[in-house]
């Protein structure tokens, strides 16, 4: 049975791979506002003013749910605290974010939000966020947030399930079944 090692190794490089994906797509505001400046590649050098972004609950999957507010490529996005929730506002909509003033951004390409694939600390509360269009990976585009940090998503919202233990139970279950279907060869005399 040559291949139960590779087996091992392969799920031992899929846990590890799992285990040590974090999210670092929720933010949090620094002060009373937060603002962006959105470039694409057709635009740069200049701001584009086409390119739509939304702010999201902290536990919202993306790809799943409506944005709080939404904006187009340069503006200011206020909070307000309002209660445990928080106003947040960009001057032509309004929304609550619930419990926190934590939030994710995406962005709208082809009829589908997508969240962003990365990021860079540039100091200072500054952030540069990178989002891809739906239809092909090639044309980039980039949000610069200012008066942000990264943080961590709230228990607000629907309680999500933790992926790296449910990786586990799994593997054990798959490991278990496949120690059990093995046949050992005995020896009659």
């Amino acid at each position: 049975m040559k291949t139960i090692p590779y087996l091992k190794t392969s799920l031992a490089i899929c846990l590890l791979a799992a285990s040590s994906a974090s999210s670092a797509s929720v933010w949090a505001p620094n002060d009373g506002d937060v603002n962006f400046l959105s470039f694409s590649q057709s635009s740069f050098p200049f701001p584009s003013l086409s390119d739509t972004f939304g702010i999201f609950e902290d536990t919202a999957v993306i790809g799943a749910a409506a944005p709080v507010v939404a904006f187009t490529g340069v503006g200011a996005v206020s909070f307000t605290a309002n209660g445990a929730n928080y106003t947040i506002g960009t001057g032509t909509s309004s929304g609550t974010l619930l419990g926190s003033s934590n939030f994710q951004i995406g962005m709208l390409s082809d009829g589908v939000w997508s969240a962003a694939f990365g990021n860079v600390d540039l100091g200072s509360d500054a952030n540069l966020l990178a989002f891809a269009d739906a239809s092909e990976f090639n044309n980039l585009h980039f949000l610069y947030a200012f008066d942000i940090s990264p943080s961590q998503a709230t228990g607000d919202g629907p309680a999500a399930v933790p992926l790296p233990a449910s990786i586990w139970m799994m593997t054990s279950a798959l490991l278990g079944v496949l120690y059990a279907g093995r046949r050992k060869s005995t020896v009659y005399a």
